[in-house]
């Protein structure tokens, strides 16, 4: 997946802070942002789908179940190109980080300068965008970052890959009591033209256990020919 390469890079609630009036000076948000991700808690146990669309040099349409609990991982893909499978091809990952944590993405300020480049209205509230240079060399790196002015967590981020001169966003949200990926978008040049690729998440439940069984490797079906 063009994502996949362009970002190979315990189960408390989110407490989310009151909506209190945003600070307009740009380095109050960005140390109410530092101070946010440090308190952030991420789901230990969650189940999610989402939808794989690619297009371009390749064009294909997927639709997965993830089932997670700690770094262990079951993904059932359900749908591809529109038809839904009778029988889900089951895949088993374990010791598998999960890629779209806000505290895996969110970029910091040890890392990147932030250049505050104004407010923007959001429904009710105001976020803020700033601008994101790389304080060291690397051929992945955040370029933009936009902070919700009520969570101060980031709930948008762009990017930028060397590799096929690549380009991409991720979006995050409130779900539940929960920051969690919303989308994600990248292209690139691949094999002389252009691929795009988009993530669309949905379907968030948060159960307080999975059963062991959900990480098992399904035995291969009797067609007959064993012994016995």
């Amino acid at each position: 997946m063009i994502l996949g390469l362009l970002l190979a890079l315990s189960a408390h609630a989110l407490a989310v802070p009151a909506a209190t009036p945003a600070p307009a000076d740009p380095a109050a948000i960005v140390t109410r942002y530092t101070a946010a991700l440090a308190a952030l808690h991420e789901p230990a146990t969650f189940t999610v789908e989402y939808t794989l669309e690619q297009t371009g040099a390749r064009s294909l349409e997927q639709t997965h179940r993830i089932f997670r609990h700690g770094d262990n991982e079951r993904d059932e893909i359900l749908a591809v190109n529109g038809t839904r499978t009778t029988t889900p091809t089951v895949r088993i990952f374990r010791a598998h980080a999960y890629r779209y944590t806000v505290a895996r993405l969110a970029p910091k300020p040890a890392d990147y300068t932030f250049v505050f480049l104004g407010p923007r209205q959001a429904g009710h509230h105001t976020d803020y965008v700033f601008r994101l240079q790389a304080k060291g060399s690397a051929d992945f790196a955040l370029t933009q970052v936009t902070i919700d002015g009520i969570t101060f967590l980031p709930s948008a981020l762009l990017f930028r890959s060397f590799a096929g001169n690549g380009r991409g966003s991720i979006t995050f949200g409130k779900n539940g009591p929960w920051w969690v990926v919303t989308g994600a978008t990248a292209s690139a040049h691949v094999n002389g033209g252009i691929a795009n690729e988009r993530l669309t998440f949905a379907n968030w439940r948060f159960p307080a256990s999975l059963p062991s069984s959900t990480f098992a490797v399904a035995p291969p079906a009797d067609d007959g020919t064993s012994p016995g």
